[in-house]
């Protein structure tokens, strides 16, 4: 069933999706020259939505706790009916190039491929031990972090004191141990990249070993809210809430440049070329063009009506 917006329509280029609390709303126009339209009418009560990287498709919980997935085009929602939905999900993170998607719901974690058009389980894993064992402790707190590869065969989960690296044959092993990081995969790959260390610094591991292949310091980069590529895997970028900026690693010449930011970025989402720092409400919506050159940091002007 198509689900169609309201009276005004987007019409021309499309910089991507944001959810403002209550309802999503595309953003229209040019970088450094867009503005947020009117709310897409989903056909329910939405509480939270996570859009896809690639912009066509949406994960959105509705306020009795059910999720939904539509396709995207434009101000055109379309739902795609999955029977496997889990329910009253916690957290909702899509892979780099949104083709599968891991789902955190009461103490375990579901991996989804087939994206956007055919959704399909493809494995599972449990956050800790079941309450209910005799002698053991209770459920480890929700993830802080997830991670899932773009064929829904990886997923890292970032908990307690390490980073744990979980495939879809049932094998598991450890990252990182002793530090909780910010990881996220390569575009297209098994390999992954972690924020780590005190400093902290964008360390790269190739294909489920627990080695790093590649190093790069971001000194400054304090509490590290988001990390996410360029749809090439060639850029990555962070974001720092206290330190109110984002910082751009080059992994090709293993080098990492600092933009300041005029907002305290709630994480990095990559969106088509863009990158979102902040969702929206009171005031504008901030992005990273890393597009441009030299890559630049523009914000959409907050809607002055609802």
């Amino acid at each position: 069933m198509a689900i169609h917006g309201q009276e005004r329509q987007v019409s021309g280029p499309l910089a991507g999706y944001v959810f403002d609390g209550a309802a999503l709303r595309p953003i229209a126009g040019l970088p450094g020259g867009a503005m947020l339209g009117d709310a897409i009418d989903l056909g329910l009560t939405a509480s939270a939505a996570v859009i896809s990287p690639q912009l066509d498709s949406v994960m959105v919980a509705a306020s009795d706790g059910s999720l939904h997935l539509f396709r995207l085009s434009g101000k055109i929602a379309t739902e795609v009916s999955w029977n496997g939905m889990p329910h009253v999900p916690a957290r909702v993170v899509y892979s780099p190039s949104g083709t599968a998607a891991a789902i955190y719901a009461s103490g375990r974690v579901q991996v989804v491929s087939g994206l956007p058009n055919s959704p399909a389980p493809a494995f599972s894993d449990e956050i800790g031990p079941s309450p209910t064992e005799p002698g053991r402790e209770p459920r480890s707190a929700a993830p802080k972090a997830l991670a899932v590869s773009d064929d829904a065969t990886f997923l890292v989960i970032a908990s307690g004191s390490s980073d744990r690296l979980l495939s879809a044959s049932g094998s598991s092993s450890v990252l990182m141990l002793g530090v909780c990081g910010v990881p996220e995969f390569v575009p297209g790959g098994h390999d992954v990249a972690d924020l780590v260390g005190a400093l902290p610094e964008l360390a790269v591991f190739p294909d489920g070993s627990a080695t790093p292949s590649q190093r790069i310091s971001a000194f400054g980069l304090s509490q590290p809210v988001g990390l996410s590529f360029s749809a090439d895997g060639k850029l990555a970028l962070a974001a720092s809430r206290t330190g109110k900026s984002v910082t751009i690693f080059d992994l090709a010449a293993g080098g990492a440049t600092t933009l300041r930011c005029d907002c305290t970025p709630t994480g990095v989402s990559r969106m088509g070329s863009l990158f979102r720092l902040t969702d929206a409400g009171s005031g504008p919506v901030w992005m990273v063009d890393a597009a441009a050159s030299p890559p630049r940091i523009v914000f959409v002007p907050a809607r002055t009506n609802p």
